[in-house]
């Protein structure tokens, strides 16, 4: 692929389409293409090369156009071998330009969509929308807890990321489908008390004006030296109001934001 080809490659849309593969120097292109390639569309291919002796590195990057393409790359090929070599490949999710490597979490896989759905609806009604995209591993919808009335949302855990993924990119668009970051480690939620809770019923989000890796709300205007925030290019939907029990706590901590 010409250099005039790649540059027009945009390596972070949409998020989590690209790969990081640990293979061997004697992979070469081809190799790549012809194994991940059954996986889903290629955009791009970069064996990595040492600058000073063109020798490569045993290291390359992989761009999918879809993100549930590079999930299920990572399911099939991930301690496969490839090609004649029998060094078995690592796949990763490549980080993105700006990513902050030591936030916890982002390498967890993501395997749960957050959804809207009529009030009415129920878990049985969601599961035959859904399981086209794959097994389901469970389906909580989010209830009021005094009445037990639905809230007209819900989260569909499915037993792969590809399958998420999939469900995202081709569910009907009034679910207004996202990915659910993957949830917080109890003692992280504890060391932050009631803002571990951000989005729906304890759920970290990806969503319009929460910081789903902070877990806090993202203010309006985003200093990017403090804060990571939303790609604008994902699918979002509004944040719903901060619940009674950390109203405030984020008056009293989180002032500066203006919530």
């Amino acid at each position: 692929m010409s250099e005039e080809k790649k540059a027009k490659v945009d390596h972070d849309t949409p998020p989590f389409s690209r790969l990081f593969v640990i293979c061997s120097k004697n992979h070469d292109e081809d190799d790549i293409r012809a194994a991940f390639g059954e996986c889903g569309n290629l955009q791009d291919v970069w064996l990595v090369r040492d600058r000073a002796t063109q020798e490569k590195k045993g290291i390359c990057y992989i761009k999918f156009e879809k993100a549930s393409a590079a999930h299920l790359a990572i399911e099939k090929l991930h301690g496969e071998t490839i090609g004649s070599d029998s060094k078995p490949l690592k796949v990763l999710l490549a980080d993105s330009k700006g990513q902050n490597r030591s936030v916890a979490g982002d390498t967890k896989p993501r395997s749960r969509i957050f959804i809207l759905i009529s009030k009415s609806t129920s878990s049985d009604e969601v599961r035959e929308i859904f399981a086209e995209y794959g097994t389901i591993d469970h389906i909580q919808i989010i209830t009021d807890k005094k009445t037990g009335d639905s809230k007209g949302c819900a989260y569909v855990k499915y037993e792969k990321p590809s399958s998420a993924f999939l469900a995202l990119e081709e569910c009907p668009s009034n679910h207004k489908a996202v990915i659910a970051e993957p949830r917080v480690p109890r003692d992280s939620r504890n060391s932050m008390g009631d803002a571990g809770n951000v989005g729906p019923m304890g759920g970290a989000m990806q969503m319009r004006g929460f910081d789903a890796r902070d877990n806090i709300p993202a203010p309006r205007q985003m200093d990017d030296h403090r804060h990571h925030s939303y790609n604008p290019s994902y699918p979002m939907v509004e944040p719903p109001q901060p619940h009674e029990t950390i109203s405030k706590f984020f008056l009293t901590n989180f002032s500066f934001l203006q919530m």
